[in-house]
């Protein structure tokens, strides 16, 4: 290390002398810093995933500190190399268009991204999300099995994102992969596995977590491995792309005049999170030390009572709804799309540490959803309301 300084210092002397500007010096000290370091890290003999733990704190703030140290001239730029970056994403599901857009976040950012994306190719790649992958600047894309190292993408990774696995049979051969030379390891895992508290209802990443859940093997996994890992729990997300009804539930009935029937006095809250607003979430922490074996709840600060999505969807398409309120457990569930109760977490963690700020609420997005929900001629399309119809019998006269 002391080598590499002393190199840049007598490079810096001829650099002057030849009346070179010091911002180029300045680079060329920060590489050399940052390559020493991880030297000096990777000779302590270190578990892995302590050194790269380090690795990662010396590489984005130690060079980071040092640079901006060395006082650039007003109006100069820092500009931080291009990491590569592997999103393994899922064939389907509500958790689709985080991949998506988490690769839109880090291209933009300058990061190098490869998506190594499930299922077959001739049947999905024509459908969205997985459409917009070329509009993605740089993006490589690779369609294989995420369950089958001989499908996995060559190359190093600096930073993996796995947005496919539930359970550790699915998970495990990634992380086993890539783990041992990734600086650091994202899991996309499910704030569904969080033990419900009927007194308390809002969700922390300290809340205690059901055990027999998938997920919940795999972060234990990642925990015990000593992996630089940063999981991400995310709730009920919407927006474009998606591959899950959420809104389109009360679109269903609000546009076609039908009585919406919602459990309970409807007063129960749940957070609904914007996609675009969870890829930031997901980018932000990439190389972030604090991220390194941290845990982070997928959410926005928007939370919306059951009723409340229903007079939101109702308001944006000019129409009142006709909330009809019932008992599950006497009438059951019916077709809802939500837990019963109350389902909302805390973003404060990820705003703190990560220096998120969201652009979307639930209620400011309807009528562009609306529009997307006609444009997709779903109106068109018959739906099945013969659950909701044994509930609202039962109740209206």
């Amino acid at each position: 290390m002391v080598g590499g300084k002393e190199k840049v210092a007598a490079e810096e002397r001829d650099l002057e002398a030849a009346g070179e500007g010091g911002q180029e010096v300045r680079e060329r000290e920060a590489e050399a810093v940052a390559a020493g370091v991880v030297e000096e890290v990777e000779g302590a003999g270190s578990p892995a995933g302590e050194v790269r733990e380090r690795e990662a704190e010396a590489v984005v703030t130690g060079v980071v500190e040092e640079v901006e140290g060395a006082g650039p001239p007003a109006g100069a730029t820092l500009d931080v190399r291009a990491e590569n970056v592997l999103i393994v994403n899922t064939k389907g599901g509500g958790h689709a268009p985080f991949g998506l857009y988490l690769a839109k976040e880090l291209s933009a950012a300058g990061h190098q991204i490869t998506i190594l994306n499930d299922g077959d190719p001739e049947k999905l790649a024509s459908k969205a999300p997985f459409s917009e992958y070329p509009s993605i600047p740089g993006a490589s894309v690779v369609w294989g099995n995420p369950t089958d190292p001989a499908s996995f993408p060559s190359g190093h990774f600096d930073v993996v994102y796995d947005n496919n696995g539930k359970d550790l049979d699915n998970c495990k051969p990634l992380i086993d992969t890539y783990s041992r030379t990734c600086t650091q390891y994202c899991f996309v895992s499910s704030a569904g596995m969080a033990i419900e508290n009927e007194v308390a209802p809002m969700i922390f990443e300290s809340t205690p977590c059901n055990p027999k859940k998938g997920h919940f093997a795999v972060e234990e996994y990642l925990k015990t491995q000593n992996v630089p890992y940063t999981i991400f729990r995310p709730l009920y997300p919407y927006g474009k792309f998606t591959m899950k009804d959420c809104e389109q539930w009360f679109m269903d009935r609000i546009l076609r005049d039908r009585p919406v029937p919602i459990p309970g006095d409807g007063l129960q809250l749940v957070g609904l999170s914007n996609y675009e607003d969870c890829g930031k979430v997901l980018a932000a922490a990439a190389l972030n030390p604090k991220a390194i074996r941290s845990v982070y709840n997928l959410t926005s600060d928007t939370l919306v009572s059951f009723n409340g999505v229903a007079q939101a969807v109702a308001k944006a398409a000019g129409k009142e709804a006709i909330i009809v309120n019932y008992n599950p457990n006497t009438l059951g569930k019916g077709a809802w799309p939500f837990r019963l109760g109350h389902f909302f977490a805390s973003s404060a963690k990820s705003q703190a540490e990560l220096g998120v700020t969201f652009s979307h609420t639930f209620e400011g997005d309807m009528q562009e959803c609306l529009q997307r929900y006609m444009a997709a001629g779903r109106l068109q399309k018959e739906v099945d309301f013969s659950k909701d119809d044994e509930i609202i019998k039962s109740i209206l006269p």
